[in-house]
Parts: structure tokens; sequence; C-alpha cells
């Protein structure tokens, strides 16, 4: 019984598709990060940040991600205001920490008097990787 019961643990364990995302800066700047992730079981997007990250520092950004889950994040370097973005139009909240749902919708921004619209960079794990890393340079 034992043996089935380690054997039920370790596909679960593997067929889990739990990942991890780490941000490192290796930028000659503290950054401030806003992370964003389509959420497959719900069908929606989310964004939450923000988040600081000091020269040489990391930060976990998502502790468990499902393999179907789209992930991203828009940064900015605190000195030169250098911008880290791509093509995701999402919506994030300039004056505070945050936490969005469905921050795709024109809707959502209209209820938040301080969100605007940040261009985020997208990316997914590839199969069969749990661990990943976003380096800031």
């Amino acid at each position: 019984m034992s043996r089935f019961i380690f054997i039920l643990s370790f596909f679960l364990v593997v067929s889990g598709g739990s990942s991890q995302i780490i941000f490192r800066n290796n930028h000659k700047a503290q950054i401030y990060v806003a992370m964003c992730r389509y959420v497959a079981d719900g069908g929606y997007w989310m964004t939450t940040g923000w988040f600081t990250i000091g020269q040489g520092g990391e930060r976990l950004a998502f502790e468990k991600i499902s393999a179907r889950d789209t992930i991203g994040y828009w940064a900015m370097t605190t000195i030169s205001e250098e911008k880290f973005e791509g093509k995701k139009n999402l919506i994030v909240n300039d004056d505070s920490k945050f936490t969005i749902k469905y921050a795709d919708k024109s809707e959502t921004a209209g209820k938040c008097p301080n969100c605007t619209w940040r261009k985020f960079i997208l990316l997914k794990l590839p199969p069969g990787t749990t661990k990943g890393t976003i380096n800031f340079k």
C-alpha cells in the first residue's frame, strides 16, 4: 500500500504543473516591478505590484504557476526611469501597491481613479520547466 501512495504522490508532484519564476536585478539601479498573470482556470488577467528589487537582489515573482498560465512583467529603474515593457496592455495602480483582477478590461480601469495602462512583457515557461529566472540588465 505504501508503494502505491509513493507512486501516486510522485505523479501528483510531476503532473501538478507548479512552477516558480524569480526576478533577478543585475541592473545598476533599483527596479520597480509590476507582474501579470493570465489565470487559465478562471479566464482572466490579474496584475499586482509594486515590488522593489535592489541592485543585485532577487524576488520570487510567482510561486505556483500552472503550465497553462501566461505570466509577464512591466518594470522601471529608479535612476534613469528606463522601462522594460512589451505589448500586452494591462492596468496598474500608479499610486500604491495593488492587485487588480480583470486587468485587461476598460470597465476595471474606469473604477480605479489612479490606474493607468502599461505594456507588459509576456512569457511562458517551456513544457517540463519548473523554474525560471528573469534577469534585468
